[in-house]
């Protein structure tokens, strides 16, 4: 019944928008395409948000100390050059809450969501030596969206929120022949949790971008 009820309130909405926003994401470089519908119930300035994000990311942490060996993952990587690459695919759904500002072209929504992310690095060198991590996780988050009507079926949008991840479980694969995975519990997950840079706990985001209204 939930279900249908929502999509017998997204069918009733009044207006819907397409949003694109970049800027500071999971402290990489990345960006977020939305489709936002609005005015879901007479009398009710609320809103849903459906998005997809991507955002750059480095996959192991430099500063991590391996336990073995002492040294840290950074001089192990500058010592056998080694290129990283790291990246990070977010779905979200938002329930947005439209303010109402008097006398300005400006409209304030604080909002509230789930997220599920998909994470994914490595490294490699120039011999064809490589190393995979991945994980998925499971989130929720918050932040207040500002609009600016620069003409009347156009905003642009500011972005400023964080979001809380789940532990999940990490898998990891190297040209070795190498291939497992650990999960929250496990004895090895402590040290593979702080080597590997996907999102846990709370991460922040800041994105400026436009939003057009149909």
């Amino acid at each position: 019944m939930g279900i249908v009820a929502l999509l017998g309130a997204l069918a009733m909405a009044q207006k819907f928008s397409v949003e694109v926003s970049a800027g500071y994401i999971y402290s990489g470089l990345g960006g977020q395409l939305a489709v936002v519908t609005e005015d879901l119930a007479p009398g009710l300035p609320l809103a849903v948000r459906l998005g997809l994000g991507f955002a750059t990311s480095d996959a192991l942490d430099d500063n991590f100390i391996d336990p073995v060996s002492g040294i840290t993952w950074g001089q192990f990587k500058q010592a056998n050059n080694l290129t990283e690459w790291g990246q990070n695919i977010t779905l979200s759904l938002d329930a947005l809450y439209k303010l109402p500002v008097q006398g300005l072209p400006v409209s304030l929504a604080p909002y509230l969501g789930v997220r599920y992310n998909m994470f994914e690095g490595g490294f490699y060198d120039n011999s064809g030596n490589w190393g995979r991590v991945s994980s998925n996780a499971f989130g929720f988050g918050g932040g207040v969206r500002a609009a600016y009507a620069v003409i009347p079926n156009l905003d642009v949008v500011a972005d400023l929120g964080a979001d809380y991840y789940l532990q999940s479980c990490i898998s990891g694969s190297n040209s070795s022949g190498f291939s497992g995975t650990t999960c929250p519990g496990d004895s090895g997950y402590t040290n593979d949790n702080a080597l590997v840079t996907q999102p846990d706990g709370f991460v922040f985001r800041v994105r400026l971008g436009a939003a057009y209204r149909f």
